[in-house]
């Protein structure tokens, strides 16, 4: 969904803000998590069971991969929100 960027001092231009579910890859032993677009560096948020984790607890591991510093259980929900790259 394109969104006029916060990062633009005069809303000049636009990004593209995806949500994604990534609750199919929660195992209850995981931490390391993929989502299908690469993102900024920086943009992650992610919701575990709804609640929107500390960026001290995300590590970016690469422009597609996250890791956790808790593991969430094989029933838990966890999406993430990103600005696409």
């Amino acid at each position: 969904m394109p969104v006029a960027s916060p990062f633009e001092p005069s809303g000049g231009g636009t990004v593209n803000l995806e949500h994604e579910d990534v609750s199919s890859q929660v195992d209850g032993s995981t931490q390391t998590f993929t989502v299908s677009s690469a993102y900024q560096t920086g943009t992650l948020q992610v919701y575990w069971n709804g609640l929107l984790q500390l960026s001290s607890d995300i590590a970016e591991s690469s422009q597609t991969t996250f890791t956790t510093s808790f593991i969430p259980s094989s029933d838990d929900n966890l999406v993430v929100i990103y600005i696409e790259r």
